[in-house]
């Protein structure tokens, strides 16, 4: 077979292109099911119309923060000093959670082991919930894991930060502790 094939583009003579081959060209239509484009109705600009609407919320956040702001103080406490650790020291709110688990198990269980196990969880959970289907109602099973991951999560972070006092003890909220463990 040679590598010179003629090529008939439009209505025009046949072409030799050297060194391709080449099946068909059919100008003016896309390869593969028919041309889309919106109509003009059905169209928006992403300026102003999307650009305005994000500015506004932004303005709106930022108007309520300041508002928030100025009309409740901040709970805040004495000044720091770096040679007095307060009791309990806790972690930032997003590591309580974790903090809590490691005041329960040993921590390689706490501090790896579980930590390690959730993110190769979510890593596996779309091999594990093959559905096809990309409405909530069908993948049963990464919908419930993730929430329930996500609830346990939630009630560690609660109890680690709102319900542990000196020496890590069970401490309710609305109670005052009085002295030392």
């Amino acid at each position: 077979m040679s590598d010179q094939q003629p090529v008939t583009i439009g209505s025009g003579d046949p072409k030799v292109i050297k060194g391709q081959r080449v099946l068909g060209v059919v100008p003016g239509k896309p390869a593969a099911g028919e041309e889309k484009r919106p109509a003009d109705d059905e169209m928006a600009m992403v300026w102003p119309h999307l650009l305005v609407r994000h500015a506004v919320a932004a303005l709106a956040v930022l108007l309520l923060v300041l508002v928030l702001a100025v009309l409740f103080d901040a709970p805040l406490k004495e000044i720091a000093n770096p040679t007095v650790t307060p009791n309990p020291e806790k972690a930032p709110w997003y590591f309580v959670a974790l903090q809590e688990l490691l005041a329960h198990f040993h921590p390689l269980v706490a501090g790896v082991l579980v930590p390690g196990a959730i993110i190769i969880g979510l890593v596996a959970l779309p091999y594990i919930d093959r559905t096809a289907f990309h409405d909530p109602k069908y993948r049963k099973v990464a919908v419930y894991t993730f929430t329930a991951f996500m609830v346990l999560w939630i009630v560690l972070t609660i109890i680690g930060f709102a319900f542990r006092g000196p020496n890590w003890a069970w401490v309710w909220p609305w109670e005052e502790w009085h002295g030392e463990l």
